[in-house]
């Protein structure tokens, strides 16, 4: 059977010809319009590997059982490592998905809910992350409960305390963290499924140069430009998610190799830390994660620790969702909304800041001059920055609006057209053989050379199937 029938077969059996999912122009098929996919694939990966782990993990011993999934679980190890780092992966893909989605204005009409959407789901992810951490029982996971027992008590809803931590034994603390995990990512996944929905209905956004930085932009299906989802959305699709798979396998696998693992700072081990009964516990600081250093800096402010709460993550929180409806004018490009630009430029830089800070000084106190010195220079150099540029823009924006975009459109000859085929047949090549070597790695003690093993399988992979779309289907 030929390629091309085995294609047909399989797009007449799934009728994937008749999903009404929307095509894009060629231009779109470059990474920036696909960070949402990578945060997807991301998702997927969680899911999976997780409801592996969940036949192994035991509540009533939640330290030792986790233990046991990297010791005593056939490629145990990798599973568990690999879930920490697509967390991670998520989170960070979410964080990039999100700045770009908001410098390009594409939270305006008619995308408003579909930001609502995202900025739930990113609060979601965050909450659902910080109790996966906590369920591996070790010295980190124990003051990471802590803390939470602590956030409830400075808002005075400790008597919600019981509903998420239990009843103070260990098995209803462990049992109650893997049921508000297992509701969490179900919450994710729905949230996901209805911001996928209407990121579909609304479509990709076009070149802001198409829309002349004016809102709505969107990109009209009658496009002429527009090719079927099949294969080519498809295709590149698979690219992403086997790209970011082989990623999230690469990073832990190479902090686990034993000459690595012992000297990676425990904010980026790959496995669990000690026990909170063990001697070694009491030489570990309190880190929370590293997505959560910038709230842990928070708390050694000069302000009660429910002021903490509120100003780095309530009132964030709530400023995101709003955006869409207090910016409800027309522009697009971020110097054309100056005020909302520098004060999202000066919050990341507030939370950078305030990360590097709790990574390097945990748990000292911050006195009031370095309070200022933190937060007044990031907010004059943003504004003043942003304001200078803004009216440079002005001044800048007629021609660039009157530049035509145009279609990037590919090029090629035969002489590359063959290169790639070469290149292709050599990569495929190169991936079974690392397959077929990784079958001869013992499933519990080579983890981390089998988790380099299969992130060298799908990066090679991703490679082959760009390089079959950028050969086939360009």
């Amino acid at each position: 059977m030929s390629r091309k029938s085995i294609g047909d077969w399989f797009a007449e059996t799934f009728h994937l010809k008749d999903i009404p999912f929307m095509g894009v122009p060629t231009y779109m098929f470059s990474i920036e319009y696909w960070l949402g996919g990578i945060a997807s694939a991301a998702l997927f990966w969680q899911a999976l590997t997780g409801l592996l782990m969940l036949l192994y993990y035991q509540p009533s011993d939640a330290y030792d059982s986790t233990m046991a999934i990297i010791h005593s679980v056939p490629f145990g190890s990798v599973l568990l490592s690999s879930h920490l780092y697509g967390a991670y992966i998520m989170i960070l893909a979410v964080y990039i998905h999100g700045l770009h989605v908001y410098f390009k204005g594409a939270y305006k009409k008619p995308r408003q809910f579909q930001w609502v959407l995202g900025v739930l789901m990113f609060a979601m992810v965050m909450i659902t992350s910080f109790v996966g951490y906590s369920m591996t029982g070790d010295v980190l996971g124990t003051d990471a409960v802590d803390v939470g027992k602590g956030i409830l008590a400075s808002i005075h809803l400790s008597a919600l305390t019981p509903i998420f931590f239990g009843n103070g034994t260990d098995l209803d603390l462990f049992t109650r963290l893997l049921g508000w995990h297992i509701i969490l990512v179900t919450l994710v996944v729905l949230l996901f499924a209805l911001h996928f929905y209407l990121a579909e209905q609304n479509g990709f956004m076009p070149d802001l140069k198409e829309a002349k930085y004016k809102a709505p932009a969107v990109l009209r299906k009658d496009d002429a430009r527009i090719k079927p989802w099949w294969p080519r959305n498809f295709i590149f699709m698979i690219g992403i998610v086997t790209l970011t798979w082989g990623i999230i396998l690469m990073l832990p696998s190479i902090l686990a190799l034993p000459q690595i693992v012992d000297k990676v700072p425990i904010l980026f081990s790959p496995y669990p830390g000690p026990s909170p009964t063990s001697p070694q516990a009491s030489l570990v600081p309190a880190y929370p994660p590293w997505f959560f250093l910038f709230m842990y800096k928070m708390a050694d402010m000069p302000f009660p620790l429910a002021i903490d709460v509120s100003m780095g993550a309530l009132i964030p929180l709530v400023v995101l969702i709003v955006v869409p409806f207090i910016d409800r004018n027309e522009e697009l490009h971020p110097l054309d909304r100056p005020f909302l630009t520098a004060l999202f430029i000066t919050g990341l830089t507030w939370l950078i800041e305030l990360s590097i800070w709790g990574a390097g000084q945990p748990g000292v106190p911050v006195k009031p001059t370095w309070l200022l010195l933190v937060i007044i220079p990031p907010f004059i150099i943003s504004f003043g920055g942003i304001y200078l540029l803004h009216f440079m823009w002005r001044s800048m924006k007629p021609k660039v609006i009157n530049a035509d975009p145009g279609e990037k459109a590919a090029t090629s000859n035969g002489v590359e057209d063959r290169l790639l085929s070469i290149l292709g047949i050599i990569v495929t090549a190169v991936a079974v053989i690392i397959l077929l070597l990784s079958f001869s790695l013992n499933p519990i003690t080579d983890g981390p050379l089998i988790g380099l093993s299969w992130s060298a399988l799908l990066l090679l992979f991703s490679a082959d199937v760009f390089i079959y779309f950028r050969y086939e289907l360009r």
